[in-house]
């Protein structure tokens, strides 16, 4: 078609037409949707212009994507504070839908759409305990950068409801543990900037899931043939040997 094919997470065509952005959509496009138009006042993450049958139209973010992870501590900081700030916008979310439904009776629970955000209608089942709603690939490759500075998140097709170490840990993998100089320290920059506790347990869990994923997800054919599950294994090899 038609467009600027744009470079990203990997797994989707995407062109950019204009100031939009067209790509495939998933049945899970519209609780996606959902969300970004609660997002759209953040000014951070793209907002729907429309939905057919195959594809989206996105507002197009201007920036330069982070396919090399940014050292900086700078950078670093700034890109907690960012996942902070969109899971603090979304933990009032899915609080708002849980609480509702909890009250409202089986007949009136498609009400819970209008006061909250759903839990169901992700690519993902909802994760225990659902505290905010996940990106589900926060990493530099799906960030767009200005002089160094995150100024926007795309690619929410893994968004979903869970807990928050789910994303933090993901971002440490992406963040810090793909560059090879500095882990220890810059891992509890991140996890301080974002206010958390580092558990290595929950980086493990994060990596296996992606190895898993890598091996046996049918979008991953490529990521599969260039054995892209040897890297996450060297990395989950260091995170336990490092282990306090």
């Amino acid at each position: 078609m038609d467009g600027e094919l744009l470079t990203g997470g990997g797994l989707n065509q995407v062109f950019r037409v204009g100031d939009a952005v067209r790509r495939p959509a998933g049945p899970w496009a519209p609780r996606v949707h959902e969300l970004l138009r609660r997002l759209a006042p953040l000014g951070i993450a793209p907002v729907p212009l429309g939905l057919d049958a195959g594809h989206e139209l996105l507002s197009y973010l201007p920036g330069d994507v982070g396919h090399v992870p940014p050292s900086g501590d700078t950078t670093l900081i700034e890109s907690a504070r960012l996942l902070r700030r969109l899971h603090d916008e979304t933990s009032r979310l899915v609080g708002a839908s849980r609480d509702e439904t909890s009250r409202l009776a089986e007949s009136e629970r498609d009400e819970t759409s209008r006061l909250g955000i759903g839990l169901d209608g992700w690519q993902f089942a909802a994760r225990e305990p659902v505290e905010v709603v996940l990106h589900g690939d926060f990493a530099p490759y799906n960030i767009v950068f200005a002089n160094g500075h995150p100024t926007g998140v795309f690619d929410w097709d893994g968004a979903h409801p869970g807990p928050r170490w789910w994303d933090v840990s993901w971002a440490i993998i992406q963040f810090v543990l793909a560059l090879p100089d500095d882990r220890e320290r810059r891992t509890r920059l991140f996890c301080e900037t974002y206010g958390i506790e580092y558990v290595a347990e929950h980086v493990l869990i994060r990596l296996d899931d992606m190895i898993q994923t890598i091996r046996k997800h049918p979008a991953f054919v490529l990521q599969r043939a260039e054995r892209h599950d040897d890297h996450y294994l060297k990395l989950s090899e260091y995170v336990q040997a490092n282990r306090a």
